[in-house]
């Protein structure tokens, strides 16, 4: 049982393709082309361990590739497939699905017509090994697991087998605007006390902005140790959960817009209403060509002090962007599954690559010599901070069968208030084990 993009949205809040979709799916200015800048650098690599570039092995076959990323950002990822395309090795094809893309993927791959290959984010993974539609290539690949970062690694794997290969990261973290702080004499906050006392002092219409989706508000309702599902336990209607919520809900809301939706809270930062805002790093390319001050990153702030549960962690739920081999493969050594895992394999360890989605569009490495180098942007350096403490989102399909009743309380308690906070996660809690006996 799972949700498409278009429903998950329904679900989230309102959350707008520019934010939650770019983190779940993936818009990413990786072009091949010559107006990127990349600094060529390996990074240091775990003991033991090549970082090298894996290049492509066979001459010959071609396979196909689907992804749905925007226009745009479909011409980016055509400078990548050129340049694949150029080595004399396999012919990559790409093909965009702009609309529906999981129906298709699910629809096509089932009748034994779909691609040898899609882009997706990990946490679908669960649910497409479920119903035969991936191939494992634990025993054909030539990576090493000390290449990627651990929790990407992670990602790329089920029930023992690799599906998938990594090659970005992403987690929310708070971005500021640095000339508003500067003004005012103050560094990026490292504390909720610390934020609120700068958005006392702020003169602009909000002090704080962020969306109000089930998957922004993590880093909040993770906060004291519980999660909102982690793969094995459903944490909704822990007391830890509810407190957590309500560092944002009761202490943060009256700083913030009304308006929940992605898009009026990520306009509050644009227009230097605010100066603080939580999003990932899908957001980072277009804050710094859409603003006229400078953006800056950090981690988000820890709550010190003042709960019952004693000092809390930001820990927002970390996605991974993979591309996945599908059961379209189902011949590992066939001449298509060679030019398939050739691709693949490059593009998760090209360490231009990664450098690349680092340098223009803010996005992390999932490479272990690349992730958190000082050689990086600071901005991405920092995202990578955040993912230190982040919860890798959860494979296991019964996620699904959460973000709908977790997103009506949501809803519920921005609109009208937190008084039913606690009781209202319950029967969510309630709903969702009643979906899991009947459905999974």
């Amino acid at each position: 049982m799972s949700y498409d993009r278009r429903t998950l949205l329904k679900y989230m809040a309102g959350t707008s393709a520019a934010g939650l979709l770019a983190g779940c799916g993936g818009d990413a200015d990786d072009s091949g082309g010559p107006a990127e800048t990349v600094t060529t650098f390996l990074g240091d690599c775990p003991d033991g361990c090549n970082c090298s570039t894996i290049n492509p092995e066979v001459t010959e076959g071609s396979f196909t590739l689907w992804h749905n990323r925007t226009q745009a950002a479909s011409q980016l990822f055509d400078g990548t497939k050129n340049k694949f395309n150029a080595m004399e090795g396999p012919t990559a094809r790409f093909q965009r699905i702009p609309t529906a893309f999981q129906d298709k993927l699910r629809q096509d791959i089932g009748a034994n017509q779909g691609p040898h290959a899609f882009q997706w984010a990990h946490d679908l993974m669960g649910e497409f090994v479920n119903q035969n539609m991936l191939t494992d290539m634990s025993d054909q690949l030539r990576v090493e697991e000390c290449m990627f970062t651990d929790r990407a690694w992670e990602a790329a794997q089920y029930d023992g087998g690799v599906y998938g290969l990594p090659f970005t990261t992403e987690t929310p973290a708070l971005i500021y605007n640095q000339d508003a702080l500067d003004d005012m004499g103050v560094e990026p906050p490292e504390t909720i006390g610390e934020m609120k006392s700068i958005m006392d002092d702020w003169s602009g219409d909000y002090g704080f902005a962020q969306p109000i989706d089930t998957y922004h508000v993590t880093w909040a309702a993770h906060m004291f140790g519980s999660a909102m599902y982690d793969g094995e336990n459903l944490g909704l209607d822990d007391p830890e959960f509810a407190a957590g919520l309500r560092v944002l809900l009761d202490e943060l809301k009256p700083y913030m817009p009304t308006d929940g939706n992605y898009g009026a809270q990520t306009a509050a930062f644009k227009d230097a209403a605010a100066p603080f805002v939580i999003t990932g790093p899908w957001e980072i390319t277009g804050f710094i060509e859409d603003v006229d001050f400078n953006v800056g990153v950090t981690t988000i702030p820890d709550k010190t002090g003042h709960s019952e549960f004693g000092d809390g962690t930001a820990r927002p739920y970390m996605g991974v962007k993979l591309i996945y081999f599908t059961s379209m493969l189902d011949s590992p050594d066939s001449q298509t599954a060679k030019a398939a895992r050739d691709f693949v394999e490059w593009y998760a360890t090209s360490n231009e690559r990664q450098i690349n989605l680092a340098e223009n569009a803010g996005f992390l490495p999932a490479k272990s010599n690349l992730s958190g180098s000082d050689q990086l942007p600071s901005k991405v350096q920092n995202f990578s901070k955040q993912t230190e403490e982040a919860i890798l989102m959860p494979q296991n399909p019964r996620l699904a069968a959460v973000w709908a009743p977790y997103s009506d309380v949501l809803t519920q308690a921005w609109d009208g208030g937190t008084d039913g906070l606690e009781s209202d996660l319950q029967s969510a809690a309630e709903d969702v084990r009643t979906t899991w006996e009947e459905d999974y």
